[in-house]
Order: C-alpha cells, then structure tokens, then sequence
C-alpha cells in the first residue's frame, strides 16, 4: 500500500505543530509575593504559569485601602471624618462599615468600630500613651461611642451625633483587605492561592503543585511570639481565616500588675482581661471571620458558645484558661478541618 506524498506532509504538519505547542507551553509554578502592609506584612503564595509580576498591582490596592480606612494616614477618608470633615466615602468604606453595622446588631452592640476613642484612650490606638482610665474619664468618652449614633446617606456621607465619635476598623479591615486581594487574583484567572495580611488569611483551591489541600497552623496564644508553637492544624479551601486574641496587644500597670488587652467593651469601656485567650474564625469571607473574631474576644466564653448553637456557619476554635490551665473548644465544623 503507498502512502501519498500529500499524507506523509500532513503527518509532518502535526508532528511540528504537536512539538512546537509542546515547547510554548509553560508549567505551573509557585509564585510568592511578599511586603509590609496596614502596620504589618503581607504574604501571598499562588500557582500560575504565568511570568506577570503582580507586586505593583498588589501594593496599588493596598494603597488605596490605606487611603480610604488607616487612621494612621491623616489623608485617608476615615481620617478625615474623624476629624470632622465632610468626606464622600468610597466603596471600601462602604462595604466594612456595612458588615460592621452587620456584626454590631448580632453582637448587640459589643462588636463597635466606634470604639475608637477608647482604643486610643487606653493606648491601643494611634496614641500609644498607656494610661489607666478612671471610671469617671470612661463615662465621659462613652457619650462618644455606639454605631447608633453614625449613619450612612444616600449621598454615601457619614453623618455623625457627635464630631468626637472616633471610627477605628482596624478589628475588620485587614480581613477585608484579604478578600479584595483574593478577588483580585481570581480576575486574574489563579485559584490555588493563599492571601495573608496581618494574620488574616483566605485559601483558595489548593496546592497543585504537590496535589494536596492547603494546611494552616492555628499558634498556641500562651507562647511568646519567639517560641512560637502550634495547637493544631487546619486544611480548608475557598474560605477566610482570622484570629483575634489578647495575648499579645497587652500592656500591665507597673504599680497594681493590672492587665489591660485592647478588645474594648464599648458598652462598659473597660479594657479587661477575661478567661478567652483568643478565638479563631473560619468562614465564607476574610472580612467576617476577622469581624466575628474580635466580637467573640469582647463577648466572652460562654456568650460565645451560646451565639456560635445560632451561627452554624462559623466554624471555631477558642482557646480559654479555666483554673490556670490552657483548654480549646471547637465547634463540630472546626473539627471536621482540623488535620
């Protein structure tokens, strides 16, 4: 039988064509970005196969985060409404004060970014001057605190009861600056990701590379920073992560040994140590586990317990001390991640 010679060149056309796609064709590999952010630092680890370097746009967006949420920025939108001005606010702005609103009225109003004033009072805040506040001081800067007395126009201003109240998102906006930079990355076509910044994470997918779901190490929150040691492992995907504790933001008076942490009560004002040592959140978005987190530090233990038989949803691990020693609670969805 005898091949013609037009079939033996359309064999050779896909040959070539099969080699040279072979040879354009790029793997996936593991990309890591990293920098400082919001008073901390930020990590992304994503596969692609792309050589795209996304650094710049990253540090874009957190830019204009800065500049519509960070008190520590005079310039920024929430700056400038502290400071009395009458500022149009954008849709960052918008969306966190929206999911604090969201969380205010589920904590009954112990979740209150207009907090503010007290944080800085007790030295948490941009005013770093540690002071024990009298009860009669505390009275006093309260006629300044509740989300009640804030409200969103039409017209996307802030209107305020009061030009002293002091707006302080710092418990929200990181976990919300991971989900827009998680958003991001999906624009951009990757789905194997993890986003940090600041401790606040969102995973997506997995890694591919090693054909195995992501892993998160949730810290003992006894431990000094520098002998950092892990409580458990988690393995979840397309979800946020978040933990707020009060461990480390603490300061003590030297003349009654007196512990103050800055998971504020905004109804009573104090800045009291309880038994939580710190709450871990695992939800559908960065920005409400980080919301939820810092509710639960500032609701307590057992508080906690009753509102998580409502929230299916959340799944947490909380870490308390009873009688001197250290002991975790996990609700069932906790369970089913944990490694």
């Amino acid at each position: 039988m005898k091949t013609s010679i037009f079939g033996i060149k359309k064999i050779l056309f896909f040959v070539i064509l099969t080699v040279l796609l072979s040879c354009t064709s790029k793997k996936d590999k593991t990309l890591i970005i990293k920098g400082e952010a919001q008073g901390s630092t930020y990590g992304i680890k994503y596969i692609s196969n792309s050589d795209e370097n996304l650094k710049p746009a990253i540090d874009s967006i957190l830019e204009v985060i800065d500049m519509s949420m960070s008190t520590y920025r005079p310039e920024s939108i929430i700056s400038k409404i502290n400071q009395g001005e009458k500022v149009k606010i954008d849709s960052h702005f918008e969306k966190v004060f929206l999911a604090s609103q969201k969380i205010w009225q589920e904590s009954e109003g112990l979740f209150d970014p207009t907090v503010g004033i007290l944080v800085n009072a007790w030295g948490f805040g941009k005013n770093k001057t540690q002071n024990k506040l009298s009860q009669k001081e505390i009275d006093s800067l309260k006629n300044f605190v509740g989300f009640h007395k804030v409200r969103l126009t039409e017209e996307k201003y802030i209107e305020k009861e009061n030009p002293a109240i002091f707006f302080d998102f710092n418990a929200i906006a990181q976990g919300y600056t991971v989900d827009v930079i998680a958003d991001f990355l999906k624009a951009k076509n990757i789905h194997n990701f993890i986003v940090e910044v600041g401790g606040e994470l969102f995973l997506s997918g997995k890694n591919t590379i090693e054909n195995k779901k992501w892993t998160i190490g949730i810290e003992d929150p006894t431990l000094p920073s520098e002998k950092r040691d892990l409580i458990t492992t988690v393995k979840f995907e397309n979800q946020g992560l978040a933990t707020s504790g009060n461990y480390r933001k603490i300061w003590t008076d030297s003349l009654t040994g007196e512990k103050f942490v800055h998971s504020i009560n905004p109804k009573t004002g104090l800045a009291k140590q309880s038994n939580l040592l710190s709450a871990t959140v695992i939800t559908s978005s960065a920005m409400y586990a980080d919301g939820y987190a810092t509710m639960f530090m500032v609701l307590g233990l057992e508080k906690t317990k009753s509102f998580l038989e409502h929230h299916p949803e959340l799944n947490v691990l909380l870490v308390y001390n009873e009688n001197n020693k250290v002991k975790t609670f996990m609700t069932k969805g906790f369970q089913e991640l944990n490694d």
